[in-house]
């Protein structure tokens, strides 16, 4: 709240500028604000409210019931997850073995021929059309025989790099595509490579991958092909597939969507774009791919009995909790707040709150009973004390009006003196009628406040006396909203600037010109009136400046008609004014006053 003249006023006075408008209608409200949060800080300091007290030793239990829940989820994911790597790894394992199993089959199978059968030792020799094709069927037929015995052989080829011979058996599934395209890579193959003994290798052949073995002596070999896809596997939601170089053989466009990755050097690991796909991998050594087992991942939520004895927990002490708090705000938290809003009210100038409690505990019955009685008792004596001071501003808002009043009588009667003594009779008989006006005016109203329209009034007639009586007559400029013209200030406080302005003018020939303006000035969050008075004398004294502008110091004696002004102002508009002097060729007085309902009665 503004006081007088505040520090505002000394930060204002330290540079001739004029000061921003909308800092001198915030003074207010800051100050204000500012006092608030001193009370508040004064009353609250570093203590804690009951809500939070109640929170706090909620979360004595809460906190580690929550710790348990989180370290028993995480505990039975990890022993989950344990158990679940460790059985696939198994499953991989088994799997594996009986593939390499398979294939040591094969493998032995492709020896025996090379190193014993006949009819594969004669396919190194040139040979007729017919021996050809007898020698042909017969290793094909032996292929057929051997492939029943093992499943997922997809094609045994026998051939030859110096006669152009070739024969092989198929799977069922083979396209005719497909088997020319098996026939052509195994040719190529054989004529770029001699006596080849090569390890289970990987190769794409058209839009299928395969795992090849190929074995031979004296430009006779025999191929075994393997499709990735017979030896991959999907029961239910998992699926056994092979890897190499960072790139699926089998089931491609189901682990794409599936959003599986693959993680070099990594045992076990949940994937997936929603992390719900849990990998096992392995690696073979006589494929030299990595065999990974795929299945959806459910969690500890695929156990029956460890989650529902968690939810059902879970849900008891969450009820508890809910009741206790249920409990403690109807029976302690609800009216305390209640209590705490009513007393706000009531620190807010909202005097007729009281406090409707209602709560079965007895001793809050008795706090809103006796608190109530209390407040009426208050409001009682608050506006018996009210209109004590009512009366007492009033008789000291007389006092200083007398005061200011004998100087203007004083000046008067010198005035009249001067013009008898001169022997001016025509001017002293308008100069006595025009003081006779201005006595009316001055005299006619004793109202602790006068419509500023009054006070120009006095102004203009005042300033008709002295021009009058000088021989420099002062000039006088008005600049007055019409919308303030109703606006109530102190009688005869703007005509003793106006007076002083006239004692301290200038002592050469320039004319004294004398502007009053007011205005209104708005913000977002109030109204202000500023009333200026100006002129272009001699100005202040730099050491009476500093003493206007210091609330700490006091003017001499011959100055304590501005005090008197500033006391008439604070009374009026209960100490919710700021003055603001400073020099600009010449005196200049702000005054800053609310624009309330005081001001504008």
């Amino acid at each position: 709240m503004l006081s007088g003249r505040g520090r505002d006023r000394r930060r204002y006075a330290a540079g001739d500028g004029v000061m921003p408008a909308k800092v001198a209608i915030s003074c207010n409200r800051k100050e204000e604000k500012r006092q608030k949060e001193l009370e508040d800080r004064s009353v609250t300091g570093k203590k804690t409210s009951a809500r939070m007290v109640l929170i706090k030793i909620l979360c004595i239990f809460l906190v580690p019931f929550l710790l348990f829940l989180i370290l028993l989820n995480v505990y039975c994911n990890t022993v989950y997850t344990q158990r679940l790597t460790q059985n696939n790894q198994t499953r991989l394992a088994m799997y594996e073995s009986f593939i390499e199993e398979d294939l040591a089959h094969v493998q032995y199978f492709m020896s025996d021929m090379i190193a014993n059968d006949v009819n594969f030792a004669s396919i190194r020799y040139p040979l007729s059309d017919v021996n050809s094709y007898l020698q042909g069927q017969i290793l094909r037929e032996k292929f057929e025989s051997f492939m029943k015995s093992i499943d997922g052989i997809s094609a045994f080829c026998v051939l030859s790099s110096e006669t152009d011979f070739f024969s092989g058996a198929y799977a069922r599934e083979n396209t005719y595509v497909e088997k020319e395209n098996i026939q052509a890579y195994l040719q190529k193959l054989v004529s770029e490579e001699d006596d080849m003994v090569t390890d289970w290798r990987i190769q794409k052949i058209g839009d299928e991958y395969y795992f090849i073995k190929i074995m031979g002596q004296g430009h006779a070999y025999c191929g075994c092909l393997i499709a990735v896809g017979n030896l991959s596997r999907k029961q239910d939601d998992s699926y056994l597939l092979f890897e190499n170089g960072g790139a699926f053989l089998s089931y491609t466009d189901t682990m794409e969507k599936l959003g599986v990755k693959i993680r070099e050097n990594k045992g076990s690991y949940r994937s997936g774009s929603a992390g719900n796909q849990f990998v096992v991998q392995g690696y073979s050594d006589l494929l030299n791919a990595n065999i990974l087992l795929v299945e959806e991942y459910h969690g500890i939520w695929s156990l029956q009995s460890i989650p529902l004895i968690m939810v059902v927990i879970s849900l008891f002490f969450a009820a508890l909790i809910v009741l206790c708090y249920r409990l403690l705000k109807k029976g302690f938290l609800s009216p305390l707040e209640d209590m705490v809003e009513t007393m706000e009210q009531i620190r807010d100038v909202e005097a007729e709150s009281r406090l409707h409690i209602v709560s079965e505990v007895q001793e809050f019955c008795r706090i809103n009973s006796a608190f109530n009685s209390m407040m009426d008792r208050i409001q009682k004596l608050k506006l018996l004390a009210y209109d004590r001071l009512i009366q007492m501003q009033q008789t000291q808002l007389q006092y200083y009006q007398i005061q200011l009043r004998p100087h203007f009588y004083l000046n008067c009667l010198k005035t009249l003196y001067g013009m008898a003594a001169a022997g001016s009779y025509g001017q002293l008989r308008e100069m006595i009628l025009t003081m006779s006006e201005y006595l009316r005016l001055v005299m006619k109203d004793h109202d602790v406040s006068t419509p500023l329209s009054k006070e120009m009034e006095s102004i203009r007639a005042f300033i008709r006396l002295q021009q009058l009586s000088n021989a420099r007559p002062p000039e006088l400029y008005e600049d007055i909203e019409e919308s303030l013209r109703e606006y109530g200030i102190p009688p005869i406080s703007i005509l003793s600037y106006v007076e002083n302005s006239l004692r301290y003018k200038r002592n050469d020939d320039t004319p004294l010109k004398i502007l009053i303006r007011a205005r209104l000035l708005e913000n977002e969050e109030e109204q202000m009136v500023n009333i200026t008075v100006m002129d272009n004398g001699s100005g202040f004294p730099q050491e009476i400046l500093d003493i206007l502008n210091d609330p700490e110091r006091r003017l001499p004696a011959e100055r304590l008609g501005i005090h008197n002004i500033e006391q008439r102002f604070s009374l009026l508009f209960q100490n919710n004014c700021s003055f603001f002097y400073r020099n600009i060729d010449g005196a200049c007085v702000e005054i800053f006053l609310p624009y309330s309902e005081a001001g504008r009665s």
